[in-house]
């Protein structure tokens, strides 16, 4: 196998629930697959081999069947959907039909593992970039009911997943199609989502940062770019946290990420309002509150004053009448 195969990735198993039914009643199936992703580059007219294991943990044997099938991404959340009919795949980024097994049965003993390898002939006239395959265990039996005759009619499935990389020039071509949040938050923090979609022939996982700045273009908040893939003619959400509880004034969200081997870079800005209204409303109510209470206050003291200044005066002139009738009389 060629130095290019790339780093193994997540050793957990992926599981796939073909139905609703089978999720509603919780079967799932006691066994794990190794590894859940791998990458590996080829060049074209390479033959090379990969090898996904199966692990059985129940204490039965597990008979069932190991398939090839291409995968895609179709929604906003980075979920793989197995393409049984490999005429609904997109040529442009199917490899099963490179991928063969010398037999598909297989049953694997309680406790036990079945390590299946898997050649791979890439035709001499590839297209270089992504193709995207999984390799995937499927029950013939499973609590004692036979498919076809199963209520639902469809079994669980877990798969490998494996990236396949033909080398070569390739288009590298991300954009952020839309970066949005509510336009006014009366309380901080902020949630920003950015929708980054892939037109290259490869899957890409961004890297980059979410910054929000104030009116003086100072950060006042920042989040790193969630490491996923974007899948080739996939659209990504990517959501980040920005800020603090207590802000006030408009803000502005931007992100800046990079993206592929020739580290190309996408950027976006919106603005957000942020203005804590009933805290506001709250205290303009209070001052008008306690301004009205002064001013009755006020009020009061001064009509106190007016009038016993109006009733000093009186007395003084009656004092001054008194004295003068004094001296009349005298």
């Amino acid at each position: 196998m060629k130095k290019g195969i790339g780093a193994l990735l997540t050793t957990a198993a992926f599981l796939l629930l073909a139905s609703s039914a089978f999720a509603q009643q919780d079967a799932s199936l006691p066994i794990s697959v190794s590894p859940a992703r791998q990458q590996i580059a080829v060049d074209p007219g390479q033959e090379t081999m990969v090898a996904v294991k199966f692990y059985n943990m129940s204490d039965s044997s597990l008979p069932g069947f190991v398939k090839i099938a291409d995968f895609l991404v179709e929604d906003d959340k980075g979920t793989p959907r197995i393409i049984d009919d490999v005429k609904q795949a997109s040529p442009k980024f199917s490899a099963s039909a490179w991928m063969s097994l010398i037999s598909d049965r297989v049953v694997i003993a309680q406790n036990d593992a079945s390590t299946i390898q898997i050649p791979i002939k890439v035709p001499a006239n590839a297209r270089p970039g992504g193709r995207y395959v999984a390799v995937y265990f499927e029950p013939s039996i499973i609590n004692n009911v036979v498919p076809g005759h199963a209520a639902s009619g469809v079994l669980p499935r877990i798969a490998s997943l494996i990236y396949i990389r033909v080398n070569g020039p390739i288009t590298e071509n991300a954009f952020i199609s839309n970066l949005f949040a509510k336009s006014f938050y009366e309380y901080g923090p902020i949630t920003a989502t950015a929708q980054i979609a892939n037109n290259g022939d490869y899957h890409i996982s961004p890297r980059g940062s979410f910054t929000l700045t104030n009116v003086l273009g100072g950060v006042v908040g920042e989040s790193t770019l969630q490491s996923v893939n974007i899948f080739p003619d996939a659209v990504r959400n990517i959501e980040a946290q920005l800020g603090e509880k207590w802000m006030m004034g408009q803000y502005k969200i931007t992100l800046h990420a990079a993206y592929g081997e020739k580290n190309k870079t996408m950027d976006r800005s919106i603005m957000v309002v942020v203005f804590p209204w009933r805290l506001v409303g709250i205290v303009i109510f209070a001052l008008i509150i306690l301004g009205v209470i002064g001013r009755t206050v006020y009020k009061n003291i001064i009509v106190k004053e007016a009038s016993l200044e109006e009733e000093l005066s009186q007395e003084k002139k009656e004092i001054e009448k008194l004295k003068k009738e004094l001296e009349k009389k005298e």
